[in-house]
Order: structure tokens, then sequence, then C-alpha cells
């Protein structure tokens, strides 16, 4: 019997005795059932909602199984999805395919439901895990634009980070996993902030020499916060180090050159080039070219590497067109 709130799982294939017999069974197992009855027709499915499982069928009319899961790893909005594939028992060919475009099972047929039901709710546990870290993620990063929020100097500055640094980064080359670093990063680097009183945080002046050393303890609160977090492990070297500088004048650990971690290296200069960008109780925001000028002339001075401001300078055009 169906149950509301149960899983949903979407079985494609193409012989209608096979797909009905399948959905049968799955909503006799607990399932929501959805089918298509080709490829291209779950692809219209999947277009309208995000289902929890997809179990395909290997050859189909048109796009096969394998193709179709190819196309689902590759949406960020579905990679995370589990696609069985269901193929035959001596189909070597396909399974091979089916692995190298991301498939993450394989059943063959004809189905053993006993077998079936294990392996769906094996792959299903680890879904409803992999939802819980991506709805903790969520928590995170809205708790940082709360942060955000205490500032009215600083509205949009995570996004804004977000952006800048997602595609200097790009233009880098750098892996995906540092890409995504890069985009939570931008709204978690300042997590620490959350421990600043607000006197302190909103001071209308520049801070005497004790309250920057409380200032500079941010990096190293907000690191701390997101230990244990594995969907942020990637973060938290760029929370901790995005204050450090090319030349190790920087905090809280006065590291220098390649030993700043290179996320952290990205985040700097934008968070830099945004801070000039923007208002604060004891300045203006500056113009576009004097925050360029400001930025080359520290790049020069040894504080940001040079081929890190390079890049980003060619991507500004696009970044903060000249108004």
């Amino acid at each position: 019997m169906m149950r509301e709130g149960a899983p949903v799982v979407l079985v494609v294939e193409d012989e209608p005795v096979v797909r009905e017999v399948l959905a049968e069974q799955l909503g006799e197992l607990g399932y929501r059932v959805l089918t298509a009855a080709s490829a291209e027709a779950a692809l219209e499915v999947l277009d309208g909602t995000t289902p929890d499982l997809v179990l395909t069928d290997v050859h189909m009319g048109g796009l096969s199984g394998v193709q179709l899961c190819r196309r689902l790893k590759a949406d960020p909005r579905l990679q995370l999805t589990p696609v069985v594939i269901l193929t035959g028992v001596a189909d070597l060919d396909s399974r091979l395919a089916g692995l190298a475009a991301g498939a993450d099972d394989f059943f063959a047929k004809p189905v053993e439901f006993v077998e079936l039901q294990t392996r769906l709710g094996a792959l299903l546990r680890v879904k409803f895990l992999l939802d819980q870290l991506e709805r903790a993620e969520g928590v995170i990063t809205t708790l940082g634009l709360t942060i955000e929020a205490r500032d009215p100097y600083t509205a949009g500055h995570c996004e804004r980070l977000a952006r800048y640094a997602v595609a200097l980064g790009e233009a880098l080359g750098v892996d995906p996993p540092t890409l995504k670093a890069l985009k939570l990063g931008g709204y978690l680097h300042d997590l620490g902030k959350i421990a600043i009183p607000d006197g302190l945080l909103l001071k209308p002046g520049r801070l005497d020499p004790e309250e920057r050393k409380r200032i500079q303890v941010h990096p190293v609160v907000g690191a701390e916060l997101v230990v244990g977090l594995k969907t942020l492990e990637a973060v938290r070297p760029l929370i901790r180090h995005h204050h450090e500088r090319w030349d190790g004048s920087g905090y809280p650990e006065g590291l220098e050159g390649k030993a700043i971690p290179l996320g952290a290296r990205i985040m700097a200069v934008v968070d830099v080039y945004d801070a000039l960008r923007t208002a604060r109780p004891y300045k203006p925001a500056l113009p576009r070219e004097e925050a360029i000028g400001i930025l080359l002339r520290e790049t020069e001075a040894g504080l940001w590497e040079a081929r890190i401001t390079t890049t980003f300078l060619e991507l500004l055009e696009e970044l903060d067109p000249p108004s």
C-alpha cells in the first residue's frame, strides 16, 4: 500500500506489461510510482518533478537507459538521484557503459522482487542521508545571510562573493569540488562573525589594536563551527584562511604563498574587491576604477597572488561592468 510521504520511484520501461508489473510491485512495496514509456518521456516527467530514484530499462527506442542516466548525472538538480539500470544477465557492455555514465546499481531481468526491495531500500537510505546533509548545508548558508543582515552596509555581499568566486574559479580551471566550496564559501566565509558583538562589528570608525585582534579571531571561530559537517569539509580551509595574504602578512596563521589553500586565495581577492566597492561606516564605496587600482597596487606589493588578480580583473567587464 502506498504511503503518503513515501519515496517516489520513476519507472522507465518501453514494454507495457513489464512497466505495469514493475509499477504494481513497487506500489505494493510502499513506494509512490511514476512511469514513462521512453527515456524522452522520462525527461518530460523529470522537468516537473524530482523523484527519489529512477529505475530504467537499458534498451529502448530512441534514447537508451544509459544515455538517460548520463543526462541525469550531468544535471545539478538530479545528479544525486540514484539511477538503477535494468539489463540482461549477460549484457556486460551495457553494464560497463552504465558505470561510465554514473549508474548507481544494475538489476538483471527477470526481476527478483525480494532482492529489488533490498537494493532499492539501501540506495534510498543513502539518498535520504544526502538530502539531510543538503538541508543542513542550506541552514548554515541561511545563517551566513543572517550574519550579513546584521550589517546594513554589506547587503548582497555574500551573493556577490559567491558569484565572483565561482566565475574566477572556473576561469582558473579549478575542479568541481573546489567550485562548490567557493560557492558555499561566498555565503559562509564570515560565519565566525556570529561571535562578534554588534557594537564592535558595526563600530562607526576604525578599530583600535585590541578590537582588531578580536575581529581577527572570526575566521577561526567560523571554521570551528562547521567541524564535523562532511558536506562543508572543503569549505573549512576557505573560511579559516580567506584573510591570509600572499606575502604572509595576513591572519590567523600568517600563511605564505601556496601554503594558503587555493580556494582561500581566490576568496581573498574577490572579498577585498567587494569590500572596496562597498560603503562602510568609516569610508564610502569606491568607484570601480579606483578599486581596481588599489587591488593592482596591493598585488604588486605582494598581498595577493598576481595570477588570481589578473584573471579576476579580466572577468570584471562581465561581473561588475562599468556604470
